[in-house]
């Protein structure tokens, strides 16, 4: 044979080996991207699963199983939760392939927990193997009888059982089982990617759905807790309310016949019998603000809470309440003073509910100023307001607590310590009146941490304001003889 015809016979041959290679490497790259396709279809299903399902994480178990043995040559997918760091693994979904027919499931899923779980549960993965175990010990170990697991072999010949911890954020989460037809020592090349990437998405899966479950568990749970807490509040206001009406008409008549007396009905009084009288009717003063503070606070949950706004005199009513405590304060040894302007506007004010503001903030400074302090009481006609301030050199109020002030019940540490017996109703009523009658609270108190020293006392101001557009006497209210002499409008009944 010449030459040249043994050339070409030599580049035929080497492009047919060429183009074998060629066509290997090309069947090589198509089965992978077969698998990677294959692999990114059960990952995207899964995480549709996840995504969509509102169903328990039982439910959701089966479907991530079904989807695998799907999409896969697997015989057996199953999956074990742990639902907390110290329960024990629980199967919560399993599935086989269409080819095999079970008949008893219960038995199955005692051999999976059983040979899967304690033989393997301390290992990162690695192999089960059930043909190892005779059937009359798998009986004795699941507690099912000797025939059942020979049907069971029978109806799904498994040999080898892959199980591989589902991992998330270091901790394991659950346990998934992959079952093989053959006894196997190793997974084949193209399983260990898929399974790698399979036990990855359902690990994060299982996780976030236990998440999402311990969220509703703790959802319901408050829930219930904050229905029980509605429920304690409801009965203690209708406590609150009772309690209340019951005291109104001892405490009235006590302090009717207090009245009676200071003013001479039963006789002239000694000075000291006077001094005493006073302190009992200024303290039957005290209990029907607080009597109407209750009530109030009843009345706010009912929406009974009724602003009755007529002329008042503002400077008027002030001094009025302050000349209740002037003895009070003297006897503490403090300085009450209240300096009443002249020529203040007349406002359409709720005259009872101003009144026990006003006292309520006066009362408050008395109690918690020490001896030797000043309490300063101001009102100020401002160009388009008026301005009412209790001001002292007490205790103050702690800054960790200022934003809790006003809220019902609620009482600073160190108020708690200079009068244990206050109700914490006072200045969340106060808020409420005032800003019922379209006003704004006044609150300052320096942010200070020495406010718990003895040497210190960085005092407080607490006041309202008001505009003077908003509550302006009507016209036909101008006429009327008591308002035109700027006299102040009678008050109502604190009761």
């Amino acid at each position: 044979m010449d030459k040249p015809r043994l050339r070409v016979l030599s580049k035929k041959k080497r492009l047919e080996q060429d183009l074998a290679h060629i066509s290997q490497e090309m069947y090589k790259r198509n089965a992978e991207l077969a698998t990677t396709n294959r692999t990114l279809s059960l990952l995207r299903t899964i995480d549709t699963l996840v995504l969509q399902s509102h169903d328990s994480l039982r439910v959701l178990c089966g479907q991530i199983t079904q989807a695998i043995i799907k999409d896969s040559d697997y015989p057996l997918v199953a999956i074990f939760v742990k639902e907390s760091s110290h329960s024990a693994l629980e199967l919560h979904g399993w599935s086989v392939s269409d080819n095999f027919v079970l008949k008893d499931i219960e038995e199955l899923q005692k051999i999976l927990k059983v040979e899967s779980l304690e033989a393997k549960v301390e290992r990162q993965h690695g192999f089960v193997h059930l043909d190892a175990m005779s059937d009359a010990k798998l009986a004795h170990s699941t507690g099912a009888t000797p025939e059942v697991v020979t049907e069971l072999r029978n109806s799904l010949p498994i040999k080898s059982l892959y199980t591989v911890k589902l991992m998330v954020r270091q901790k394991q989460v659950g346990l998934m089982v992959f079952g093989f037809l053959d006894k196997l020592d190793s997974l084949p090349t193209n399983d260990q990617a898929l399974i790698e990437r399979l036990s990855n998405a359902v690990g994060v899966a299982v996780d976030s759905k236990l998440l999402f479950e311990e969220n509703q568990r703790v959802l319901k749970q408050l829930q219930k807790t904050n229905q029980k807490l509605r429920e304690l509040d409801e009965a203690k206001d209708e406590f609150i309310s009772m309690a209340s009406h019951q005291l109104r008409t001892p405490l009235t008549t006590v302090k009717g016949y207090v009245s009676m007396v200071l003013e001479g009905d039963a006789g002239k009084l000694q000075e000291s019998q006077r001094k005493l009288l006073d302190q009992a009717f200024l303290s039957s003063q005290r209990m029907v603000y607080l009597i109407a503070d209750l009530l109030n606070v009843s009345r706010l949950r009912t929406g009974k809470f009724v602003i009755d706004a007529v002329p008042t005199n503002l400077a008027d009513v002030a001094e009025g309440e302050i000349a209740q405590l002037v003895e009070t304060a003297k006897s503490r040894n403090l300085e009450l003073t209240y300096n009443k302007p002249k020529g203040f506007p007349t406002l359409m004010l709720d005259d009872t509910k101003i009144r026990q503001v006003i006292m309520n903030f006066a009362d408050n400074a008395i109690y918690y100023t020490p001896s030797g302090g000043h309490i300063s009481v101001n009102l100020v006609d401002k160009p388009e307001s008026v301005e009412f301030t209790v001001a002292d050199d007490g205790i103050g109020v702690p800054k960790a607590e200022q934003h809790h002030l006003f809220s019902k019940f609620y009482r600073a540490g160190n108020a708690k310590k200079a009068r244990p017996d206050g109700t914490g109703l006072g200045l969340f009523m106060a808020q409420k009146v005032i800003v019922a009658q379209g006003g704004a609270i006044i609150f300052k108190s320096p942010s200070t941490d020495a406010q718990d020293r003895d040497d210190e006392r960085p005092g407080s101001a607490f006041g309202f304001s008001f505009s003077k557009e908003k509550l302006k006497v009507p016209a036909h209210l101008k006429a009327s003889p008591a308002v035109a002499k700027g006299e102040p409008a009678k008050t109502p009944s604190l009761l």
